[in-house]
């Protein structure tokens, strides 16, 4: 019996020297990422907020809704938009003293669901998507007036305040309210309404969000202060070196050095010894024992003078 073995002309360890084949592709154009941390904080936000908006819309539209979190990225606003359905239901949010709103975006036959169930209609499936009438769009706004409260209920101190209906977008790639290159933090749900199933998600500007996210970070609650520093600066450890006079000799000398030599040392008996830490000059200091182990005794400090 023979057996026969085909070599893989990859080895392992030319895949260990191979660049692409050990270090992931950077993309410059989006340099940012959120930290694992901060994503968890954002994850842990953003189930608050889906469980809020699934009892205001089982409440409201008197449909058993449930949203459920897929993910939460940070993303540049074109990007974002991208993923979006050429039309839909774009709900934005304004903070005061910003111009960057929140969005809470679904989908129009799923906003058309909720209308119809709050006007005492029934349906099984989801109607044919459309823009809203001015009926619609007022039921519409009074649903989402208490989905932004929500929103900043759960959200709570990682947004500037707490965002009031602005406006309804119909188209993604047309909303002029935010640059295409502003970056986003987008979260991504799964909602269930009875039968149907459907998308939604809530973009927020990173600009509003990412300074004030590191600021709850674990160690944002340690107050920085003069006396810590002092505090680490003298727990750093510091090899220190008592060091006698140099002796200068050739080097044919130290070549022809032999064990029982013996060199004379330009160091006076009765000077003390430079105690030395990272080739700066500390202090002077001499010699002593105590027991089994050697000591020295500080006799002066070098003082800085400016």
């Amino acid at each position: 019996m023979s057996i026969s073995v085909e070599e893989n002309p990859m080895t392992a360890a030319a895949a260990l020297h191979d660049p692409a084949g050990r270090y992931p592709a950077y993309d410059f154009s989006r340099p940012a990422q959120l930290g694992r941390e901060s994503t968890r904080h954002l994850e842990a936000a953003f189930e608050s907020f889906a469980r809020l908006w699934s009892s205001q819309l089982t409440a409201k539209v008197r449909v058993r809704a449930h949203l459920s979190l897929e993910g939460v990225e940070l993303v540049s606003y074109e990007e974002y938009a991208a993923t979006l359905p050429g039309t839909t239901a774009m709900v934005t949010g304004s903070f005061a003293d910003r111009d960057e709103p929140c969005v809470v975006q679904f989908g129009l036959d799923s906003a058309l669901l909720w209308v119809v169930q709050m006007m005492g209609g029934r349906s099984t499936s989801l109607p044919e998507a459309r823009t809203f009438t001015p009926i619609e769009l007022a039921l519409v706004r009074n649903l989402m007036d208490g989905t932004f409260e929500h929103l900043h209920a759960s959200l709570g101190g990682l947004l500037p305040g707490e965002p009031r209906f602005a406006a309804v977008h119909y188209n993604p790639q047309y909303m002029q309210v935010i640059s295409a290159a502003a970056a986003v933090i987008v979260a991504r749900y799964t909602m269930r309404l009875g039968e149907t199933e459907t998308t939604a998600t809530v973009m927020l500007p990173a600009s509003a969000v990412v300074d004030r996210l590191a600021a709850t970070g674990s160690d944002a609650s340690a107050v920085h202060s003069a006396q810590h520093t002092l505090d680490q600066v003298r727990s750093t450890p510091l090899e220190v070196t008592l060091r006698l006079a140099p002796l200068t000799i050739g080097a044919g000398q130290v070549l022809d050095l032999a064990p029982g030599d013996l060199l004379r040392l330009p160091h006076p008996e009765t000077t003390p010894y430079e105690l030395v830490a990272g080739g700066t000059h500390l202090a002077r200091a001499t010699p002593g024992s105590r027991g089994s182990r050697l000591t020295f005794r500080i006799t002066t400090t070098h003082e800085e003078t400016i």
